[in-house]
């Protein structure tokens, strides 16, 4: 009963903002962050998800700004807050618009495309201006300083060797900083999109084990499907892609260069071999369904797909393949239902 009351629609959206403050600032629970506000969204709606955000914000806030406005009032904060605080606030929007209650709503998909390319959109002219600001830079020349230095403690060897000659030039602060924002500025929009879906799909999944609110919508992996049409996107950002790749003495590619063509080529060819992924690990999922195999097993596929592609090795080699195997589901028919006649 306290729970079908309005204290306790209160009490539940408060607990489960505070689990998400908590998974926000303990650094590892970041990418779980969104997953109790979707819950608080699948459970009691659009309206509660904008009082549990609201709430999120201005707790956020409090803490980020209260030491700076307690040792020196009247002074802004610096550029490291303010672009932690652009990254928690698209994420937050984000979710708010996948979860928007329009009267014909589309597909959840186009929903979480629609916010990626909302949050990139805001991203480019805030990083254009945060890279422009001096207090920023060194901000970062600091950060990489110190991540330089606690990284070169634990990998160095002891030994006088080439090997650690050239680690050592790998973890100078000026060459990590060079590599990580390449790398994280090409793969920006993609990392959004994943956090974002994995968020929306965690806290729907949590929300249908409570009886009491059950969810109307119920997404399937191994009925994840891509229309013909996105090979197209696939295509053109790939060849993009090897553009930037192989291009560099092509002198009709220096305009593509200048004006930032790479990053939007790797954002999207990403973004869209992350889907055509999806698609490949629900023909394996329909798979496991049709011949009933152990749930256990999907968890152990699941694993081995993750420290595959986590090592330097084969890490390239799965990053493509499970896309691949969802691009060619347009020519062979894989998900055939158990019930169909041999002729079909």
């Amino acid at each position: 009963m306290y729970r079908r009351s309005s204290n306790g629609h209160i009490f539940e959206i408060l607990l489960f903002t505070l689990s998400s403050l908590l998974l926000y600032h303990t650094g590892v629970g970041f990418p779980l962050f969104l997953v109790p506000l979707q819950i608080v969204a699948s459970r009691r709606g659009f309206g509660a998800l904008a009082l549990a955000e609201g709430v999120f914000f201005v707790v956020f806030l409090g803490i980020r700004l209260w030491p700076t406005i307690a040792d020196t009032p009247h002074v802004l904060p610096d550029a490291i807050t303010a672009m932690e605080t652009g990254v928690a606030l698209l994420c937050l929007l984000g979710m708010l618009l996948v979860n928007l209650p329009l009267r014909r709503r589309p597909r959840t998909l186009v929903m979480l495309l629609a916010a990626t390319g909302v949050a990139a959109a805001a991203a480019v002219p805030a990083l254009l201006l945060l890279g422009g600001t001096s207090a920023f830079q060194e901000g970062m020349n600091q950060l990489y300083t110190e991540i330089s230095r606690a990284m070169t403690g634990v990998f160095s060897p002891g030994a006088d060797t080439g090997a650690a000659a050239f680690l050592s030039q790998m973890l100078q602060p000026d060459r990590l900083r060079r590599m990580t924002e390449a790398t994280l500025l090409r793969s920006l929009a993609a990392d959004y999109l994943v956090l974002l879906s994995f968020s929306w799909w965690a806290g729907q999944s949590a929300a249908r084990r409570t009886p009491l609110y059950p969810t109307a919508d119920r997404f399937r992996l191994s009925r994840f499907r891509l229309e013909a049409g996105w090979l197209w996107p696939l295509i053109v950002s790939g060849a993009l892609v090897l553009a930037d790749l192989f291009g560099s003495a092509v002198p009709s590619l220096a305009f593509f260069r200048d004006a930032g063509g790479p990053y939007i080529a790797w954002n999207a060819g990403l973004v869209v071999l992350f889907l055509f992924g999806l698609q490949g690990l629900a023909i394996v999922m329909f798979l496991f369904e049709k011949y009933h195999l152990p749930r256990f097993l999907w968890f152990l596929l699941l694993v081995g797909i993750v420290v595959l592609a986590a090592s330097p090795g084969a890490g390239v080699f799965v990053i493509l393949v499970i896309p691949a195997l969802g691009v060619s589901e347009n020519w062979i028919r894989y998900r055939i239902p158990a019930e169909a006649a041999p002729t079909e």
